[in-house]
């Protein structure tokens, strides 16, 4: 269902005579009407044209209908570093990639690239045994077992270096682990009750088959049966199975034992020191082997590659991509040696472009991620990445990794691409409540809530974050790279900047004492705007036209 509303647009350009630097939109709301979007449509939303569809996406229809039908693009390859990747889905398994200089399961390294078979990328997660890393520390946890020894309580040195990091870490692990505890001890406490209360009941539901209108029944009667009919009742009303119910507890007790666990050390499966970042032997060529247990790296896949006009599932954004998977993402956070690691592996073996939806507050070694995203910069390879999902001012709280500065200062390299999210709402939720933004870190906006893509075992669903607003930014920076291979990665990264949409509407943000506000959207990020493919490739055309 199409959304009604009057819209003053300042500035629409699309023809190849103007400036290059005017390609973009300028939107007004002068008064809105919403309407509920169909559950079709939402399935596409992320794809459309802020003034033929009403919808703020990145007018991604528009830009294949218009400039690339009878365009045909070079293959690019995007490195996706993430959880491992459903390979064999049905709307990846045409996009994903594979090595060419690498002969399969041969055991040997082909193309002596220090990584034997391979064949679709790597997992710094595994050993040679098959076993891969599942769960992991959180950042902050490993930073207190770096540092624990050495500001022994009673001879601390507040002076000393590293100490006011320790001391962060150890504040936050302190206020994690009793929120931690919380949700488990609640979450065992509600599956208790519910099984309780399905024993109370089993004479009313011999065959455990729960209606709302005998549920009804019983809580309105009163009687000593009515509580436990109202324990089911939540649960039916919510539609929370026992399924969901026990993969609750199993999430709950995953923070407690093992990314809360100063005595869990995930690394002891590998053959390798962490804390060596020129030892580089290390990881298998398993890379969809756990995708029971992994999911977001197939979420991300699906919004840059899925198969365009398959008529299955849904549609990617770049249409002659291969996805090389590298695996650094457990149930946890990452190692800054498995991200430095990952993207000099990307660049070494042919990526153009670098997606990274990932983030964590804490870094014991940030300078071996900046040192690889320079050494990206000097291979000419884009690095697109996620915001993060904790509704943070980063011009106030700027610890956030990866990113491309120290404290908010001068960036380190030229092609790295900080991405928050947006809704489909043209109004003060236009930005998602999740998503953290900042004029200094934040480059650009795009949609990220509720975003349908691929799910593994051949499945679909519905999901937000930061980490899909990066996928679709991924997408459009591929898309460049294909049509327009003479467009250098810091060029790319210009273009996204400068075509996107702006528009001039206030928005709500959380601020850091909980109380919410109204700013301008244009001073959440660097370029104020939201990325735009159809505009983005103009510019480009433009651009390499003018190269020749």
């Amino acid at each position: 269902m199409k959304r009604i509303f009057f819209m003053l647009l300042l500035f629409s350009v699309s023809s190849f005579a103007q400036e290059i630097n005017t390609i973009s939109k300028n939107i007004v709301i002068v008064n809105y009407k919403e309407k509920e979007l169909s559950n079709e449509s939402l399935k596409s939303w992320q794809h459309k044209d802020i003034v033929s569809d009403t919808i703020p996406g990145i007018s991604l229809d528009k830009a294949y209908h218009e400039i690339l039908a009878n365009k045909k693009g070079n293959e690019v390859v995007i490195a996706i570093l993430d959880t491992e990747i459903d390979i064999n889905h049905e709307d990846l398994k045409d996009q994903i990639w594979k090595n060419p200089k690498e002969i399969p399961n041969n055991h040997i390294d082909d193309d002596t690239n220090g990584y034997v078979d391979d064949i679709h990328g790597w997992n710094f997660l595994g050993n040679t045994k098959g076993e891969n890393i599942i769960y992991a520390n959180n950042e902050y946890v490993r930073l207190i077992r770096a540092y624990r020894n050495k500001f022994d309580v009673e001879l601390k040195d507040t002076l000393a270096a590293n100490y006011q990091e320790y001391k962060r870490a150890l504040d936050t692990y302190r206020s994690e682990l009793i929120v931690a505890q919380e949700d488990l001890n609640f979450v065992r406490d509600v599956v208790d009750k519910y099984y309780i209360a399905k024993d109370k009941l089993k004479n009313h539901f011999p065959d455990q088959k729960f209606t709302i209108d005998m549920l009804k029944e019983i809580i309105e009667a009163k009687n000593d049966l009515s509580p436990f009919a109202e324990t089911i009742f939540k649960m039916k009303k919510y539609k929370y199975t026992e399924s969901d119910m026990k993969e609750k507890i199993v999430s709950a007790q995953v923070v407690v034992e093992n990314n809360l666990n100063l005595d869990f050390n995930e690394r002891k499966i590998l053959n390798e020191d962490s804390e060596d970042i020129l030892n580089i032997d290390y990881g298998n060529n398993i890379v969809s082997g756990n995708t029971d247990k992994f999911y977001h790296g197939t979420e991300v896949a699906g919004v840059v590659v899925a198969t365009r006009n398959n008529y299955i599932g849904i549609n990617g954004v770049s249409n002659d991509s291969k996805i090389m998977t590298v695996c650094i993402s457990p149930n946890g956070n990452e190692h800054d040696k498995d991200i430095a690691t990952g993207i000099k592996y990307a660049v070494d073996n042919g990526a153009k472009v670098i997606n990274m939806s990932f983030g964590k507050s804490f870094s014991l070694h940030n300078e071996w991620v900046l040192d690889a995203m320079k050494y990206a910069d000097k291979k000419d390879v884009l690095i697109v990445s996620s915001a993060g999902n904790s509704s943070f001012n980063l011009d106030i709280n700027n610890y956030y990794y990866p990113n491309d500065n120290e404290n908010n200062g001068d960036e380190i390299s030229q092609n790295f691409i900080l991405v928050g999210a947006t809704t489909n709402s043209i109004n003060k939720s236009l930005l998602a409540y999740f998503s953290n933004y900042g004029k200094t870190d934040v480059d650009i906006f795009a949609p990220g809530h509720e975003i349908y893509t691929t799910y593994p075992d051949n499945q679909y669903r519905f999901d937000s974050g930061t980490s899909l607003s990066a996928a679709l930014v991924t997408g459009i920076a591929a898309l460049i790279r294909s049509y327009y291979p003479n467009i250098t990665a810091p060029e790319v990264k210009d273009i996204l900047m400068k075509s996107g949409t702006s528009y001039h509407i206030d928005v709500e943000i959380k601020q850091e004492d909980g109380t919410k506000k109204m700013v301008p959207f244009s001073e959440l990020s660097k370029s104020g705007k939201i990325v735009d493919a159809y505009n983005a490739l103009l510019m480009a055309e433009q651009i390499s036209k003018s190269k020749n």
